[in-house]
């Protein structure tokens, strides 16, 4: 995960159900951790934002010593749960009403809270280690779960529990750390049903209805589409602006009042007064909406109802714009083709990472198929129903390049578009954007591009306005980004904002088994039928295929073009292939100098695990009964299979992946005639 979320609390019981409550919005996107101020707290400095559950001091001064200077640390605003502030409003008004807590300040913000909630009809005192109760006219205590000081068994204890997290916090900081859209308006609407709800629950007074209004309605301005909410007798309990704007733009109130009073009411009648109502497509001030309703309910009692209005004429028109251009992804998994361990390991790991809301960079030779697990990938996200850009860094130069990626003004350069121009950041807002063979790209695009990924924000070439974007980045590459990155030719920085969630591309050579499917589905998507002799397939197993999936196209389209009869042969196929495969097999048998045979037995023995594609440990090697009866041991085949490595003989992988020959080392075996 690319951002990591710290909450540092002074208790343990404050920490947990807050700890919670943030896990519950930020991850899988965020990783989210926490520590109470009595425990160790290790060195943060890596951490995106730090919160902090109260203003004191000391918490502060914790936090400032594990976090780099530039980490921000937010104090969380936090809120009561409405239903379990009813019980105050039930007690008289003036009544001296002790509020106690674990410090003086976090008592005192307690108290800050239920005045800024409306409950200020009391008389408030803060309470907290080293108090007394001292007045005998006490007749009630507010706590927060488990009091830190006993109170006297005649009061009457009014149990708040642990404030939440204010709303506003966790979307601020979610919008800052790349959270979706799509889980930012799950949610949201999941906490627009609780609150109608509560509106019943908080009695049906003018105050309490006002209330519950303010505070949705300074919450929920950020849902962009128009959100209704009504009880069961047909009144308005919420409405955001939005809304407000669609169906009474020239009311000063609506609140309280029938959802008659709304223009064009009669097509929301079904949706406020019947339950199963399927999602319906309407028109309204020349613009498409997607009506749906849900019903609120507590137990088996019906409250009323939310109604939602998705506007969907301009995502109709962005779409169609959006095909026109190419911005569509293609390609799913399924058509990735091939069964080997390799491939089958890329495709569950890229299903896992796409999934989430980082970075990918795909790693891979030339030709295979970055780029079709990047169509994937996206297919596979949440993002799926956005758009998808792709661009090759490599083939535009670097002015161009800059245009293209970032956009520019108007008159930014000579020939520019009158009005400027959006660049494909913009354009891939919402979707994902893939930037292929990243490595080749010059450090003035470097470090505009760090920028993107760190503030997702853009500033168009020739302009000075700052447009933030929300789009997902892709990347490929076919360079060691590493290397490059200790020769000074990338930014260090850059490339782990790239290489959050890394995924390796096989090369055909390493799941060669796929190689006869691979023929096949290449030769079924143009409609022909060939036969392959077992020597012209003997031979393809052995090539080593530079060009990857690329070169093996080629040698099949050359092959079926030039071939007569329905099998081809070593005569169909292209003579750079046989005369490189000639020369290879010359020069490995002029090299390899077999004086001792078991070198012979071993190289034989991982031919055997190659052609049943299956992957061998040093272990399993020194306990086969070939090498066994040669005398090898686990510590001599740990010497010998370096030695070949080194030659590029054979190939060790992760103890997962074992040790398997090459196509040079099937070369070695062919030329002593041992195949």
């Amino acid at each position: 995960m690319e951002h990591t979320i710290v909450l540092i609390a002074k208790g343990t019981d404050t920490l947990d159900f807050l700890l919670k409550e943030l896990k519950a919005y930020f991850e899988p996107y965020c990783r989210v951790i926490g520590y109470a101020t009595h425990q160790h707290i290790p060195d943060l400095r890596h951490a995106s934002h730090v919160f902090l559950t109260t203003k004191s001091p000391e918490l502060y001064t914790i936090a400032r010593q594990v976090v780099a200077d530039e980490v921000p640390i937010t104090v969380l605003n936090r809120v009561f749960e409405l239903r379990k502030l009813k019980a105050l409003m039930q007690i008289p008004p003036g009544t001296t009403v002790p509020v106690m807590n674990n410090s003086p300040v976090t008592a005192q913000e307690v108290i800050q809270n239920l005045l800024e909630a409306n409950v200020d009809h009391l008389h408030y005192i803060p309470f907290h280690p080293g108090c007394t109760f001292d007045d005998p006219t006490l007749q009630y205590a507010v706590i927060m779960s488990i009091p830190d000081v006993p109170p006297p068994p005649h009061l009457e204890l009014i149990d708040l529990g642990f404030r939440k997290i204010h709303i506003h916090d966790l979307i601020d900081i979610g919008r800052k750390v790349g959270i979706p859209v799509e889980w930012e308006r799950e949610y949201l609407s999941a906490y627009i049903a609780e609150m109608s709800e509560l509106s019943k629950l908080l009695g049906t007074s003018y105050a309490e209805v006002q209330k519950l209004n303010s505070q949705l309605q300074s919450t929920f301005q950020a849902v962009r589409d128009p959100v209704i909410a009504c009880n069961q007798q047909g009144l308005i309990t919420f409405i955001n602006d939005v809304a407000t704007q669609l169906f009474c733009p020239h009311e000063a109130a609506v609140v309280g009042q029938p959802y008659t009073v709304l223009a064009e009411h009669s097509f929301l009648a079904p949706f406020f007064e019947q339950e199963g109502q399927e999602d319906t497509l309407v028109t309204l001030a020349n613009k498409q909406f997607i009506v749906s309703s849900q019903s609120i309910r507590r137990r088996q009692e019906r409250l009323g109802f939310v109604c939602t209005l998705k506007d969907v004429t301009e995502l109709q028109r962005l779409r169609t714009q959006l095909v026109q251009r190419g911005h569509t992804a293609t390609y799913t998994f399924q058509d990735i083709k091939g069964k080997s361990e390799p491939i089958q390991h890329a495709i569950e790991v890229s299903k896992k990472m796409a999934r989430n809301n980082q970075t990918i960079l795909l790693l891979g030779e030339n030709g295979t198929g970055k780029e079709l697990f990047a169509h994937a990938i996206h297919q596979h996200s949440l993002r799926k129903n956005g758009p998808f850009v792709a661009i090759n860094c490599a083939s535009l130069p670097e002015n161009l390049l800059e245009s293209e990626l970032f956009g520019y003004e108007d008159g930014a350069f000579t020939g520019a578009r009158k009005g400027g121009k959006p660049g494909l950041f913009e354009q891939a807002d919402g979707g994902t954007i893939f930037l292929d063979e990243i490595g080749d790209i010059s450090p003035a695009i470097q470090v505009k591009l760090l920028r993107v990924l760190q503030e997702k924000q853009v500033i168009r070439v020739g302009g000075t306005g700052i447009i933030a974007v929300d789009c997902r980045v892709l990347a490929a590459t076919n360079r060691d980004l590493e290397n490059a990155v200790e020769q000074g030719h990338f930014r260090e920085d850059l490339f782990y904002r790239l290489a959050v969630l890394p995924i390796e591309i096989p090369a055909l050579r390493e799941r060669i088994s796929d190689l006869p499917l691979l023929i096949e589905d290449h030769l079924s998507s143009q409609g022909l039928r060939k036969t392959w002799s077992p020597e012209v397939m003997e031979l393809l197993h052995s090539h080593d295929w530079r060009g990857n999936i690329r070169e093996l196209k080629n040698v099949v389209d050359y092959a079926t073009a030039v071939s007569e009869g329905p099998v081809i042969t070593i005569e169909d196929l292209p003579k750079r292939l046989t005369q490189r495969l000639a020369q290879k097999s010359y020069e490995n048998a002029a090299s390899f100098r077999a004086s001792d045979e078991r070198d012979v037995d071993l190289l034989l023995c991982l031919y055997q695990y190659y052609i049943t594609n299956k992957p061998v440990g040093r272990y399993q090697l020194a306990n086969s009964p070939v090498l066994r009866s040669t005398g090898w041991t686990e510590s001599a085949l740990r010497n010998k299979l370096k030695q070949l490595e080194e030659r590029g003989l054979v190939r060790s992988g992760t103890t997962r992946q074992g040790t398997t020959i090459t196509a040079d080392g099937i070369e070695v075996l062919r030329s002593l005639a041992r195949i």
